[in-house]
């Protein structure tokens, strides 16, 4: 392997699928504010394909769904766009790569059948065809009869596994972001999608914490990002909006400036 020059003041780097390069520290200041002093250091060219390279899956997500914007949308309120995607609605980018939120399409869905149900079967599928390594549903409702995992054939033909949990955005929220902290280290072979029913609420409440945790958002910010994706539908919903303010970003998911200027939406 080819090796450019490093500095010695690295103190480790380890040459794994789940990281991307070195660094002298983890961003564990400012989290609510997105400023980090971390220093980022050279790293080793990578050129085997089998190991993790978490700004080459940025690239492969940011070209499949061309969402700058954290408020763009791959399929939209009835589930229309994206073919690739049916099954699921206001499918939203919340890291590059990494996370992606949503509702089911049930109302839509042909057969229709309650809203108030998980991801049909053929979104399931579809997420797991387009390289989705988990979904979550975040009610309960219903979710005893949804397959926990589905297998397919991914976007390069080798078998793939999506597994579908249940969490609650806000009662296990730490579980969730465990997930994303994961997949940004390469523990996992494919994005997350994390859905409500529509694709509004608590589907930006987790989505929220996470643009806390991983990008330093301010409450200021996510609150604006939480409405401006609720398509409108945000009257009466203070607590979940609470939730949000009150969440405090875990030093033990921080991740290096690097990592967050890959992931990280610009603009919502």
């Amino acid at each position: 392997m080819k090796y450019i020059t490093l500095s010695k003041s690295i103190l480790f780097c380890f040459l794994t699928a789940n990281v991307i390069g070195c660094a002298k520290g983890s961003v564990t200041e400012a989290l609510s504010t997105g400023n980090s002093t971390s220093a980022v250091e050279t790293v080793p060219e990578v050129t085997d394909p089998s190991v993790f390279r978490l700004d080459q899956e940025v690239k492969k997500y940011k070209a499949r769904y061309e969402l700058e914007s954290a408020s763009d949308k791959s399929t939209d309120n009835k589930g229309l766009g994206d073919t690739n995607l049916w099954g699921t609605r206001n499918f939203r980018v919340v890291l590059h790569g990494v996370l992606y939120r949503g509702g089911a399409n049930n109302k839509y869905f042909d057969p229709p059948r309650s809203n108030t149900n998980p991801l049909p079967t053929t979104g399931l599928n579809n997420l797991c065809k387009e390289d989705f390594s988990a979904a979550v549903y975040l009610y309960s409702e219903n979710f005893a009869t949804a397959p926990k995992s589905v297998k397919c054939q991914n976007t390069s033909h080798q078998d793939q596994t999506l597994a579908y949990k249940q969490y609650a955005a806000a009662g296990e929220n730490e579980k969730i972001l465990a997930m994303v902290y994961d997949r940004i280290k390469g523990k996992s072979n494919g994005p997350i999608y994390a859905h409500c029913w529509n694709g509004w609420h608590s589907s930006g409440l987790i989505s929220g914490m996470v643009l806390k945790q991983f990008c330093g958002w301010s409450n200021e910010k996510v609150d604006a990002y939480w409405m401006q994706n609720t398509d409108g539908n945000n009257q009466g919903f203070e607590t979940i909006r609470k939730r949000l303010r009150d969440f405090k970003p875990l030093v033990k998911f921080s991740i290096t400036a690097e990592e967050r200027s890959l992931i990280c939406p610009e603009t919502y």
